[in-house]
C-alpha cells in the first residue's frame, strides 16, 4: 500500500505541478495584457442608437400590435438607418422591416455595411461567409455572416441574419486570450466556467497530494529520515566504504538491484518493497535489499557479487542485429570472471557528470571477450533527447575505450536438475537469456530448453537462424505487430508472447519447470501475471527487468 501511494504520489506531483505552471503562465498574461487588448475589440465601435424620429416607419406600430396581440413589448430601432421593429414574445423575439411588415432580411452586402460601420481600423474585407453561429461567440448558434478583415489583428466581425446586429468582434489577440483562459480554468470545453468535472478532479488531485504528502512525510519523520544523526542505510554504507553494490533506483525499493544476505539471530522484517522484488524463498534465506534496512551492528552483510572489480572495455567490433538493436563485442585486458545472466555496470560520460548504465552479457562466461545487444534508444520528439546511455555506446567507434564496472545480479541458471528450462524473452531481454542458453546447452547434460521470444516484426528477431538451427532448442518466435505482407506469409506464432506461454503451460507439469524471464517492462509484468495465473511457483521464476 506505501509503494503504490509513493508512485501515485509522485505521478500526482507531476500533474499539479504542471497545472501550476499552467496557472501561473496564463495568469501573468492576463496581468500585463489587460482586459482590454484581450476583449477582441480593438477596433470595434460602440455606437449610440440613432434617432428614431429620423426613421419613419412606414407600417405603423398599430398594425404590429393588431397582428402580435400576445407581444410582450415592441420596440421601433434602426438598422442602417432603416427602421425595425423589435417584437418580443413569451418564446421568441421577431425582427419586422418597419417598411415592409415583413421578417427582416439581411444580406451579405448589408452585412458587410453594418460590420464595417462598427470597425474602426486600418484593414479591408477579404470576404463574407455565411455561417451557423460560431465556437468563438459563446450561446450565438443561429444563422448569420462571417466577415474576415485583413488588418494586423486578423479581424473577424460577425453579425445575426435575424436581426442585423453585430454579435462580436474578434481577432488574434482574443485567440490567444481565450486558450490562456481555457487552460487558466482547466476548461477545455470552452464554457467558460469553473464548474467542471476536471477542475473537480484537480482538487480532489490537490488534496490526494497533501493527505498522502503528511503520511509519507510522518513515515520519513518516524524512520529518521531528517534527522542528521540518523544512521545510514546499508545501501549508503555499502557505497560509501566502496563496496561492490549496484543499484539504480537510488535508494527507493524499485530496481531490486542492491539485494545483499544478512546473517543474525533477528534480521529485520521484509519491507513492502522487498515482498515485491524478492520471493519467498530468498526472503527467508536471509535475502533483503540493502537501500531498506539501516546499519546494524547485530547484523552481518554478505554481499551477492563479490567478485566485482573495474574493467577497461575496448570496441571490437560492431554489427546491426535488427533496425533497432546494435551488438557491441568488447576486449578486456583484464579478466572478468562473469556467470551468464550477469551485467555489467558501464559509466557514461554526460556533460559534467558520468552515469551509469547496466547492460548484460550476451554470450556464455568468457573472461576477456564480452558481447552486448545496446537497444537504440530514438527522440520520442524534437523537444526530448535520444537516451543517452544507448546512443553514447552505440556511436562508440572500433577501439574506443570505456570503463565498466562487474558483475553483478543473480539472474543465473539454476542447480543441476532434470526440469525443463523455460526461457521468455522480449526485444533486448535477448542478451541474458541467450548467454543462459549458451551455457545449459555447453554443459555436460543439458537440460530441456523451450524459449519463447516476442517481437513486433520478423526483422525484429534478434538471432532468430542462431536458435532456429540449434537442435537442443526448442525456439518459438512470436510476432506482437506483423508489417504489411507478413501476416500472410509468416506461418509461426501471432499476439503477445505471454499469450502463447500461457497456452503451452496448459498442458505442462508446472512443477516441473524452471522459468526465466527477460524483457521490457510492460512484457515482464504481463508475463508474471500469466505465471501466477497457471500456478508457476514462485520460487521457480527467475526474472530480470534491467533494473527499471
Amino acid at each position: 500500500m506505501m509503494r503504490f501511494m509513493q508512485w501515485l504520489h509522485r505521478w500526482v506531483s507531476l500533474i499539479l505541478i504542471v497545472q501550476v505552471l499552467l496557472w501561473l503562465s496564463s495568469g501573468l498574461f492576463f496581468a500585463f495584457t489587460g482586459h482590454h487588448g484581450m476583449s477582441g475589440h480593438q477596433y470595434m465601435e460602440h455606437q449610440h442608437p440613432p434617432m428614431l424620429v429620423d426613421t419613419a416607419p412606414k407600417v405603423g406600430i398599430e398594425t404590429l400590435h393588431r397582428q402580435y396581440p400576445e407581444a410582450t413589448s415592441i420596440q421601433l430601432s434602426s438598422v442602417m438607418g432603416v427602421g425595425q421593429y423589435v417584437v418580443t414574445l413569451a418564446d421568441n423575439t421577431l425582427y419586422i422591416n418597419a417598411n415592409t411588415g415583413t421578417a427582416w432580411e439581411t444580406d451579405s452586402d448589408l452585412a458587410q455595411q453594418i460590420a464595417l460601420s462598427t470597425y474602426t481600423g486600418p484593414g479591408k474585407v477579404e470576404q463574407v461567409t455565411a455561417v451557423d453561429g460560431s465556437e468563438e461567440v459563446l450561446g450565438w448558434n443561429t444563422a448569420g455572416f462571417r466577415i474576415d478583415v485583413v488588418d494586423d489583428l486578423n479581424t473577424r466581425i460577425y453579425v445575426d441574419a435575424a436581426s442585423g446586429q453585430v454579435v462580436e468582434h474578434r481577432n488574434t489577440p482574443w485567440t490567444i486570450a481565450d486558450w490562456a483562459f481555457r487552460l487558466h480554468f482547466m476548461d477545455y470545453s470552452g464554457e467558460r466556467s469553473f464548474n467542471h468535472l476536471l477542475i473537480w478532479s484537480a482538487g480532489l488531485f490537490a488534496l490526494w497530494f497533501s493527505l498522502s504528502g503528511l503520511i509519507l512525510l510522518g513515515r520519513n519523520v518516524a524512520q529518521g529520515d531528517f534527522n542528521p544523526r540518523r544512521k545510514a542505510t546499508m545501501l549508503e554504507h555499502l557505497q560509501s566504504t566502496g563496496q561492490p553494490v549496484a543499484s539504480s533506483c537510488g535508494g527507493g525499493g524499485t530496481c531490486g538491484l542492491c539485494k545483499v544476505t544478512l546473517h543474525g539471530e533477528q534480521l529485520p522484517q521484509p519491507t513492502a518493497a522487498e515482498k515485491a522484488m524478492l520471493s519467498p524463498a530468498e526472503l527467508n534465506a536471509g535475502l533483503r535489499l540493502s537501500c531498506q534496512h539501516r546499519v546494524n551492528d547485530k547484523v552481518e552483510i554478505e554481499l551477492s557479487n563479490e567478485n566485482v572489480a573495474t574493467a577497461v572495455l575496448q570496441l571490437a567490433s560492431k554489427r546491426q542485429l535488427t533496425p533497432s538493436i546494435v551488438e557491441l563485442t568488447f576486449s578486456s585486458e583484464q579478466s572478468i570472471d562473469y556467470a551468464a545472466g550477469q551485467f555489467l555496470q558501464f559509466l557514461i560520460p554526460h556533460q559534467e557528470e558520468v552515469l551509469t548504465r547496466h547492460y548484460s552479457v550476451a554470450t556464455q562466461a568468457d573472461p576477456n571477450k564480452l558481447v552486448f545487444t545496446v537497444r537504440q534508444m530514438p527522440s520520442p520528439s524534437e523537444d526530448v533527447p535520444p537516451g543517452v546511455g544507448s546512443t553514447y555506446l552505440c556511436n562508440l567507434k572500433l577501439g574506443d575505450r570505456i570503463e565498466a564496472i562487474g558483475p553483478f545480479g543473480d539472474f543465473v541458471l539454476t542447480e543441476a536438475s532434470s526440469r525443463t528450462q523455460l526461457f521468455i524473452g522480449g526485444g533486448a531481454g535477448i542478451a541474458p537469456l541467450r548467454a543462459l542458453l549458451q551455457t545449459e546447452q555447453n554443459s555436460e547434460q543439458p537440460r530441456p530448453c523451450v524459449f519463447f521470444y516476442g517481437a513486433r516484426y520478423v526483422s525484429e528477431l534478434c538471432y532468430r537462424d542462431e536458435f532456429e538451427q540449434h537442435a537442443g532448442i526448442v525456439y518459438t518466435p512470436v510476432l506482437s505487430e506483423p508489417e504489411t505482407g507478413e501476416a500472410e506469409t509468416w506461418q509461426g506464432a501471432t499476439g503477445f508472447v505471454h499469450e502463447t506461454v500461457a497456452q503451452w503451460l496448459a498442458s505442462q507439469d508446472v512443477t516441473s519447470i524452471d522459468v526465466y524471464v527477460c524483457g521490457p517492462p510492460p512484457m515482464l509484468k504481463a508475463t508474471m501475471k500469466m505465471l501466477a495465473d497457471a500456478k508457476v511457483p514462485r520460487d521457480r521464476i527467475r526474472f530480470d527487468d534491467f533494473g527499471i
